[in-house]
């Protein structure tokens, strides 16, 4: 072991001593020679990063074309699509349209084929019932061609108005219905001017007869319907007077019978002054057509306490009297009695007064006759005597 130990110094020793002989250059050396080895590697690297910048930045502007290439591709095909969409939206919606107006006139065909062939069955019922009316039922042909007359005269009046006063006592013949009421009204307010001559008063009439009802509901005709009233009376007969009645009645009783009062009074006023003041069918009309208690009892007293209307209140208000006097009156019924007793009372001395006056003037008349035929003989006379004198007279002549 100490042997061991002792080469090992005794080694070290030899080479501290070799390596201090030996030349000190060589590190210069190594370090220029490594100094020289950097700067090669270091240009090297610089030349390998510019090389790889010079790639890099190729590739880059490669990749910038190749996106723009396709970003452009992309917006041409979005371009494309879009406008294809377009194209494809207005084709389907022209499609559509073209499918809607199609079915359209497929439902519109269906539906004139529809009406085609209701009014071919129509046509063909009509003729089997008009061939059924020849054969067994001529009357009622014959209503059925006034009717169509009817319908035509009313459609002629509404383009000439005035032909109204050729029309009219046809028109009063005939059965009208309520839908004729509207043309005709068409055609009274289609007269230039409805105070020249007769024609206003001929639709009038018409319409008194056949439309009373309607004309005091309609607010254009109201007036002049109201204004008509006692001269339709006066003109109508029986059946028509009784069916104006009714109709009025009812126009009474829909709107109330307070909103034509002036209409009222100037109806009982016709009444009482005409041929039919005593016409009792007439206040029967009124009476039922009212219906109930209060409307009847309204009426009467809708109705003016005068001269010209007291005849035909009389009439109406015995009607009550008869209905409601013993069935427990109220107190507002008990004064309508009493003012119907007042009016009695006043017409039975009206008629009284005018009995006498009637009689008077009958003694009178045959006073007059009397006296008339008395200076009629004296006269005759006269004459008789004139003429035998001139008779002596000429034969003293002669002899």
């Amino acid at each position: 072991m100490k042997i061991i130990t002792v080469l090992t110094l005794l080694l070290l020793s030899m080479t501290a001593f070799c390596q201090s002989k030996q030349d000190t250059t060589w590190k210069a050396r190594l370090n220029k020679v490594e100094n020289l080895l950097m700067d090669i590697k270091n240009n090297n690297y610089d030349n390998e990063i510019i090389n790889l910048k010079d790639k890099l930045d190729f590739q880059q502007k490669l990749n910038e074309q190749t996106i723009n290439s396709i970003s452009t591709q992309l917006d041409s095909a979005t371009y494309n699509l879009t406008i294809f969409g377009i194209l494809f939206a207005i084709a389907a919606i022209g499609l559509g349209l073209y499918v809607t107006y199609i079915e359209r006139k497929i439902v519109r065909i269906g539906e004139e084929n529809r009406i085609l062939l209701t009014k071919n069955q129509q046509i063909k019922d009509d003729v089997e019932a008009l061939n059924k009316l020849i054969q067994s039922d001529i009357y009622g042909l014959f209503l059925k061609i006034k009717r169509e007359e009817s319908v035509h005269t009313i459609e002629r009046l509404v383009k000439v108005p005035k032909d109204i006063s050729n029309v009219c006592d046809t028109l009063l013949s005939r059965e009208l219905h309520e839908e004729d009421f509207a043309k005709l009204k068409q055609a009274y307010l289609n007269l230039p001017d409805k105070k020249e001559g007769d024609y206003g008063n001929y639709y009038l009439t018409v319409f008194f007869q056949h439309f009373l009802g309607q004309s005091l509901r309609d607010e254009i005709l109201r007036v002049d319907i109201a204004e008509f009233i006692q001269l339709g009376i006066s003109a109508a007969f029986e059946n028509d007077i009784v069916k104006s009645t009714l109709d009025f009645t009812g126009a009474l009783v829909d709107k109330g019978i307070q909103e034509f009062k002036s209409e009222i009074n100037l109806f009982f006023k016709g009444l009482t002054n005409s041929k039919y003041k005593n016409y009792l069918p007439v206040y029967e009309v009124i009476f039922d057509t009212l219906k109930t208690r209060k409307n009847r009892f309204e009426m009467f007293s809708s109705i003016d306490s005068v001269t010209d209307n007291r005849m035909a209140k009389i009439e109406f208000g015995n009607m009550l009297a008869n209905k409601y006097s013993l069935d427990n009156p109220t107190e507002s019924e008990q004064l309508a009695f009493a003012e119907l007793k007042e009016l009695t009372i006043a017409q039975e001395k009206t008629e009284e007064e005018a009995r006498q006056k009637a009689e008077e003037e009958k003694k009178k008349q045959e006073e007059r006759q009397r006296q008339q035929e008395e200076n009629r003989k004296k006269r005759q006379e006269q004459q008789r005597k004139l003429a035998e004198q001139r008779k002596i007279s000429n034969d003293d002549k002669h002899a």
